[in-house]
């Protein structure tokens, strides 16, 4: 490896890099830290795709397309993917929660290590809780409800997250859910030891063949080996494709007879015999632990890890919290990041350089009620309620800080409590044009993960969820967050308001945001809510809601979009003046080499802007090429990957084009400029 691959970036793209966790053929992986909203910073993972290895513009559409599926998987036993960002000549990348602790195949190594194994009954619990998640991700549908066919075809130790506090979790369905990683007849993807035979043969595989790969799993926990031994090479995938299995009691004594069937039923070598899904893999090991009065749960896994692993082997340290508000004090403000070994402290924050002045801007209000609590409680008991509320609340803070805020709780899950109630403000961080929609979709992903993490339970909690659009004051930091924010009255009490009247399992959203978010979603009417002492309360009398049934499907957006022209009404005018811009930059006999024509569409939020917009793209010529920028309004400068996206639509070269040949298709396209100039100097760069 080169000094250039071994050296640590100080940054990727708004991430901050702490340390680098790994290398593999196409990808890089680092410990790094983003601020998030109201003065928070989050621990999170970033995996670089290689830029070498997307040179390609189709891989990366295709690639861009199918990771952002991994974002929208909201389960409590799957890591989630925040986001996903192209980053030009710094690669691809895909930030993931951070789940401190090891992974499977470190607490099993070093169980071997002091002569131990993990107990038979935490394997099972470990293993139902994978297949919960592997369930929700089988199940997955888009908006239009078509089943995804997700399968993850890479369960195995190494994707097995075991937290400190006991969470188990499944890792890496951000490249597994991606079609252009997804295996052909006769290519080969993921770790040969834990294939299933169809997969070792090549051939198209489905769900059941991640069942396999868990039995795999269990299999190893229990018997405290491989599988196939010590095979390797050509010798281990002839045995895999064989599918000829040992029962692990050949290797390991006290194994329940219980477990070991289970196992084995899932270790078939037909994928008919197996478990026909893996919510039925999971109720059969939950099933057990109950008829074995066996009462294994996080806090059990959180106990067997301290007693086998070692946590100061470990490079992150307890002060790493992986969410914490920043003081105006705090060292990690310092200036001057520190950078190096596995030791050194976080990587500090620029320092805040507040402008002069508030700012105002309008930010969106959710309040998010869960019911049920207290049937939950009497179905599962108190202990276990508690714990799987604990679980939940957590992913519910995962999904909130992927769309650029945090849940304050107000509720508790105390005996009497009726439910449990939390409020965020979405719109605070730098990129608050997308607080209507981020809200939107923080909704549909929370109904959606509580849903998930309810799947197996008699009596499911549900949320009704409030959005209203308000406004919040404060001063904007270096990075373009609302810091000290105040949120003007009512949007507060009436969030709260419409959560208490939706119903259990919907969200509904007031007339002001809807208006905003309405092309991208489903809706239904709601009731209006009449207030009746609503002079006294400073609110408006009559509140017209909206219930938010689902997001368009991706044909259903494009089939609007067709006919926003006619929803234009009174906008002739400005939408001719868009076309007649564009074919004065783009005429041969108008246009002028050297000169830029802009246009800028101004106006109050919601009187159809991005409605506009839309409409003269739809009607724009098919060889017309777009270049989507989003820009921060603290931002000063471009951002060189921007630069480089809008050069090479302009110029047809590619991240692999030779420096030489590259420079000769910019000045073709931008005229030849005098090698000692600026413009010189621009087109060198």
């Amino acid at each position: 490896m080169t000094s250039a691959e071994t050296q640590l970036p100080s940054r990727l793209a708004e991430f901050e890099v702490i340390r680098r966790l790994g290398t593999g053929g196409m990808a890089e992986v680092f410990l790094a830290r983003k601020r998030g909203a109201e003065r928070t910073f989050k621990l999170l993972v970033v995996k670089r795709i290689l830029p070498q290895h997307v040179s390609s513009r189709q891989f990366r559409a295709m690639f861009a397309d199918e990771a952002q599926l991994a974002t929208r998987l909201n389960h409590p036993n799957i890591v989630q993917v925040y986001d996903f960002l192209d980053s030009g000549e710094e690669g691809q990348l895909l930030s993931m929660e951070y789940v401190e602790g090891t992974d499977l195949r470190g607490l099993q190594r070093a169980a071997r290590s002091k002569g131990l194994r993990i107990p038979p009954y935490v394997a099972c619990y470990i293993a139902s809780e994978i297949a919960k998640g592997l369930h929700y991700a089988h199940e997955r549908r888009d908006e239009g409800g078509r089943p995804l066919e997700i399968v993850h075809r890479d369960v195995s130790p190494q994707n097995i997250l075991l937290s400190f506090d006991g969470s188990v979790k499944i890792a890496d369905f951000g490249i597994a859910t991606a079609n252009v990683f997804r295996e052909e007849a006769g290519v080969l993807k993921g770790k040969t030891g834990y294939m299933s035979p169809e997969q070792a043969r090549g051939e198209k595989v489905d769900r059941r063949t991640d069942i396999y790969s868990l039995g795999v799993v269990l299999y190893e926990m229990l018997s405290n080996r491989p599988l196939h031994g010590s095979r390797e090479g050509d010798e281990l995938l002839e045995a895999v494709r064989a599918g000829i299995v040992e029962p692990p009691s050949t290797y390991a004594t006290g194994i329940p007879s219980e477990v070991e069937a289970i196992t084995l039923r899932a270790l078939q070598k037909e994928p008919d015999a197996r478990f026909e899904n893996a919510r039925d893999m999971a109720s059969a090991l939950a099933r057990l632990l109950v008829q074995k009065q066996q009462l294994v749960d996080s806090h059990v896994v959180e106990t067997t890890i301290s007693e086998i692993f070692d946590r100061t082997s470990t490079p992150t340290k307890e002060a790493m919290a992986s969410e914490r508000p920043v003081a105006e004090d705090d060292p990690l403000r310092s200036s001057e990041p520190v950078r190096g070994g596995p030791d050194d402290p976080l990587l500090s924050s620029r320092p805040l350089r507040e402008k002069a002045g508030r700012e105002v801007r309008h930010v969106a209000v959710v309040t998010l009620r869960v019911h049920h609590l207290a049937a939950l409680r009497q179905e599962i008991g108190e202990s276990r309620a508690h714990r799987l509320v604990d679980q939940l609340r957590a992913t519910l803070s995962e999904i909130a800080y992927k769309r650029g805020c945090h849940w304050v709780w107000t509720g508790d899950e105390s005996d009497d409590a009726v439910s449990l109630v939390a409020r965020a403000v979405v719109g605070l961080t730098a990129h608050a044009a997308h607080a209507s929609t981020d809200a939107a979709w923080l909704a549909v992903d929370c109904h959606e993960a509580i849903s998930g993490a309810c799947d197996d339970l008699q009596v499911a909690l549900q949320a009704s969820i409030g959005i209203v659009r308000g406004i919040a004051s404060g001063q904007r930091d270096f990075e373009g967050h609302l810091v000290r924010h105040v949120l003007h009255k009512p949007a507060d009490e009436l969030s709260a308001l419409i959560g208490q009247h939706a119903s259990a399992g919907e969200t509904w959203v007031a007339g002001g945001l809807f208006r905003l978010v309405r092309r991208d979603f489903v809706w239904r009417d709601a009731p209006n809510i009449e207030i009746v002492d609503a002079d006294a309360r400073n609110l408006p009398r009559n509140v017209r809601v909206h219930v938010l049934v689902r997001p368009l499907t991706r044909q259903e957006k494009l089939e609007q979009l067709a006919s926003t022209p006619r929803d234009l009404v009174g906008r002739d005018s400005e939408l001719a003046e868009l076309h007649a811009a564009y074919h004065r930059a783009t005429s041969t006999q108008t246009a002028t080499r050297g000169t830029v024509t802009c246009r800028v569409i101004m106006g109050e939020m919601g009187i159809g802007k991005t409605a506009l917009v839309d409409a003269f793209l739809t009607e724009l010529p098919k060889q017309a090429r777009v270049v989507r920028i989003d820009c921060s309004p603290a931002g000063r400068e471009l951002p060189l990957s921007h630069i480089g996206q809008w050069l090479r639509e302009l110029t047809g070269i590619q991240l692999d084009t030779p420096y030489a040949d590259a420079r000769r298709a910019i000045v073709a396209a931008l005229g030849d400029p005098d090698s000692s100039s600026r413009a010189g100097e621009i087109v060198n760069r």
